[in-house]
């Protein structure tokens, strides 16, 4: 009974301390766009996208999308709880699904979610994997929906880049 009721508190806590953390994170960057025209063009158009990052990118990436509004696919496991909560104090929706768990619940609700007016998100490597392997998923997903792929990124650097784009 003791460990269930602090594996609980470790899910309510941990999303509130990771957005902490996030948003301190941010404070302290510059953030630089790079090669953001095509992606920009689309947003000021107001056009629907899905968005496709690395499964180990997830961190910053609440700050690389200015849309109106998203919804990104999560695992349905227990870590995908805590991203989910996580994002949500970000304003981010989530839909719980992966290849191996829900996944039917999980395209259904991106689904639902592109016919509302959002842009979706998926890491289209998946927790499990392989690393920064394209799954056919994002592809799938892309051929239903009708909506293009943008792949994004983020990285961090001491040094300045030179090829450098802004959002509007």
């Amino acid at each position: 009974m003791k460990i269930k009721f602090l594996d609980d508190a470790a899910v309510a806590v941990a999303p509130v301390i990771g957005r902490w953390l996030i948003r301190l994170i941010r404070a302290t960057m510059r953030i630089t766009y790079v090669n953001f025209e095509g992606y920009g063009k689309h947003l000021k158009e107001g056009r629907r996208m899905i968005l496709a990052f690395w499964h180990g990118r997830l961190l910053m990436m609440p700050y690389s999308y200015p849309g109106l509004g998203i919804t990104i696919l999560v695992s349905a496991s227990r870590d995908g709880e805590l991203v989910s909560r996580t994002v949500a104090g970000f304003g981010i929706e989530s839909v719980r699904g992966s290849s191996s768990k829900g996944w039917f619940a999980g395209v259904k609700g991106l689904l639902k979610s592109v016919k509302s007016g959002k842009d979706i998100a998926i890491t289209p490597d998946g927790p499990r994997g392989p690393a920064s392997k394209a799954q056919l998923g994002a592809i799938q997903i892309a051929r239903a929906t009708g909506l293009p792929i943008y792949p994004m990124t983020f990285g961090a650097s001491k040094k300045k880049p030179s090829a450098v784009g802004t959002p509007s």
